[in-house]
């Protein structure tokens, strides 16, 4: 969907004109100054795109000690989102969160994520991503996964129809996994409770 929306610029321009035909005694020539103003317009297309699930890709990953110790890829089902120049001015995407899928592999951890004690993916299907606006680079909003609601702040930029969002952390401490290593493990024994995610989100008229 395509919106245009213009914006008059006024530009005041001094033109300089000298007085034609004959001296009069006592007077030379006169400068006039007369002011013009002319309109620009400039145009900035509003677009909202329909986010193509096909192209769209969602990473993950997570810390342990310092270094990436698990990573995958995890799908969106649908969404929308609208950007004005390259800004995004708002939007959400949905994602499948039984889609998980983990880097190397394991059967073990992705049904880990799945279970009861994390994603739990039989109450909570879907997660929730909402931008709410797009400063300087960054875009502010919140996922909402397995009923709670979590800020993200990402670095993002547009480039025509795809949003490309780097790194940035969503803190999951309050998941039911996270919580419970809280209560029975050592602080050094526990997983890091921050979880990576970067995407490149593509949209189609």
């Amino acid at each position: 969907m395509k919106k245009k929306i213009f914006f008059g610029l006024s530009i005041a321009a001094l033109m300089l004109a000298s007085c034609g035909g004959g001296e009069e005694e006592g007077h030379g020539d006169e400068a006039n100054a007369s002011d013009s103003t002319a309109t620009v317009e400039e145009e900035v297309v509003v677009m909202t795109y329909t986010i193509d699930t096909a192209n769209t890709v969602i990473n993950w990953n997570n810390f342990d000690g310092g270094e990436k110790d698990h990573f995958g890829t995890v799908k969106a089902t649908g969404g929308e989102f609208t950007v004005e120049g390259d800004a995004i001015t708002g939007g959400s995407m949905t994602i499948n969160m039984a889609s998980v899928e983990v880097g190397d592999g394991s059967e073990k951890l992705q049904g880990h994520l799945m279970a009861p004690d994390f994603f739990d993916i039989e109450n909570f299907a879907t997660a929730e991503f909402t931008f709410d606006s797009h400063e300087e680079g960054i875009v502010y909003g919140s996922v909402n996964v397995v009923g709670k609601e979590m800020a993200v702040e990402a670095e993002t930029t547009v480039d025509g129809n795809t949003l490309n969002v780097s790194d940035f952390t969503i803190d999951m401490s309050e998941l039911g996994f996270f919580t419970t290593e809280a209560a029975e493990k050592p602080e050094e024994e526990r997983h890091d409770a921050n979880i990576g995610i970067s995407a490149t989100i593509v949209g189609m008229e």
